[in-house]
């Protein structure tokens, strides 16, 4: 289940990458988000833009360790098989993929089905993608 980015509503305010952090890391570290919000002033006004997991497969496809997974729902990384070969973060084409301090691989695990992106975000910028039921 990819997300949505309503641009148009985002203030920049970074909420949902310090609750992902929060929800993940411990710690209220934007850096350590697993979605990523830019923003910037330009002279004709604020650009915002979202970097975050479209759920495509690349790193999945090419982890040579077969440590990452799809679930049907989001990505999944086995610890006790990813050796921070860094195959996947080189191939993502979102750039969302990155190592963490123990060399292990970071992905957007829609936090196991409860995003805290989109829970605490207070202009409902982040959302499900809807897709088709067959």
């Amino acid at each position: 289940m990819p997300l949505t980015f309503k641009k148009s509503r985002c203030t920049g305010c970074k909420l949902c990458q310090l609750s992902c952090s929060a929800k993940h890391e411990q710690i209220f570290n934007p850096e350590k988000s697993r979605i990523k919000v830019l923003h910037e002033y330009r002279s004709d006004g604020l650009h915002i833009a979202s970097k975050h997991c479209i759920f495509c497969g690349k790193c999945e496809e090419v982890c040579p360790e077969e440590a990452i997974s799809n679930n049907g729902q989001w990505m999944i990384v086995d610890n006790n098989k990813c050796t921070g070969c860094g195959v996947c973060v080189e191939n993502c084409p979102m750039n969302v993929i990155f190592l963490d301090g123990q060399e292990k691989a970071v992905i957007c695990d829609l936090c196991g089905g409860s995003p805290q992106c989109i829970k605490w975000c207070p202009k409902d910028v982040i959302a499900y993608k809807e897709t088709a039921k067959a």
